[in-house]
């Protein structure tokens, strides 16, 4: 009896075996035939309503405009702030304030105990420390741009000389 089950196994693994290189044979003559089957096809001339150009799009082009943005409007002037983060807690009494605005724009870092005035480079960073009081501090930065626009930002941070 035990030599029928393995006669039976090795029957049905030959078998799927075969399908298996059938299936395969097949699908690499369809890939390898195939394009010059259907270039000998006749052609299908389909009317003229159904020629339809899809517009090209370029998401890498640095010239493109955005969706939002027509191509002849100017960029708003805007600030934002990468650090310190929100809410965050300082062990130092002196915190860098950065982030990106107009390019050669003029930044006022307001702190409780002192201001700094920057100016922000080519590519609109600015960079500027001020001194922390122990306990909350409300940091405002104003940018004023080339052309007088005025932009606001605040970030709360917190200041604390004990260690953890």
């Amino acid at each position: 009896m035990l030599s029928n089950t393995k006669i039976t196994m090795n029957k049905d693994a030959l078998f799927a075996t075969l399908i298996g290189l059938a299936i395969g044979l097949l699908l690499t003559g369809i890939i390898l035939v195939g394009p010059s089957i259907a270039k000998s096809l006749p052609q299908v001339k389909f009317p003229a309503i159904a020629n339809i150009t899809l517009p090209k799009i370029s998401l890498f082009s640095k010239n493109a405009p955005t969706p939002t943005q027509p191509a002849n409007a100017s960029q708003k002037h805007d600030i934002t702030i990468d650090s310190p983060l929100a809410d965050s807690i300082e062990t130092q009494n002196t915190v860098l304030i950065s982030g990106v605005t107009s390019k050669n724009a003029t930044v006022i870092i307001q702190g409780l105990t002192d201001d700094s005035v920057v100016n922000a480079n080519g590519d609109g960073k600015y960079a500027g420390k001020i001194t922390l009081s122990e306990g909350k501090n409300d940091i405002q930065i104003i940018s004023y741009s080339t052309t007088k626009e005025q932009a606001m930002k605040q970030v709360t941070v917190f200041y604390s000389p004990e260690t953890w």
